[in-house]
């Protein structure tokens, strides 16, 4: 269970990030690129930022903070999944040519 947690936490830091990393500052943005999508360690995040360990961990932990709450203000990522479950949900009745255009549109 707790790998399946993990797998889950990772898919959703990769969607937070793409959806709002942009309003991250520089270096929480990095640190969360090298340690959320790269798998690099605390330590070696933290000698390409120049901060501590510590320091990378603090990052990433306000960075998630923020992300989380732009993501209630916002409602991207749930947007997106109610749509992808609208439509999955709804492809038998839809043109195929329509469900292949919506299907690539949301990168699904």
């Amino acid at each position: 269970m707790a790998e399946k947690d993990s797998l889950n936490q990772r898919v959703r830091d990769g969607l937070l990030l793409d959806n709002y990393g942009a309003q991250l500052t520089e270096k929480q943005r990095m640190a969360c690129e090298m340690i959320l999508m790269q798998d690099l360690s605390l330590s070696e995040a933290a000698e390409t930022l120049g901060v501590s360990r510590q320091g990378v961990h603090d990052l990433i932990t306000r960075a998630r903070e923020h992300m989380e709450e732009y993501e209630k203000s916002f409602g991207l990522i749930a947007r997106r999944q109610q749509m992808e479950q609208v439509l999955e949900e709804n492809r038998e009745r839809l043109p195929e040519d329509f469900y292949a255009t919506f299907k690539k549109i949301l990168g699904a």
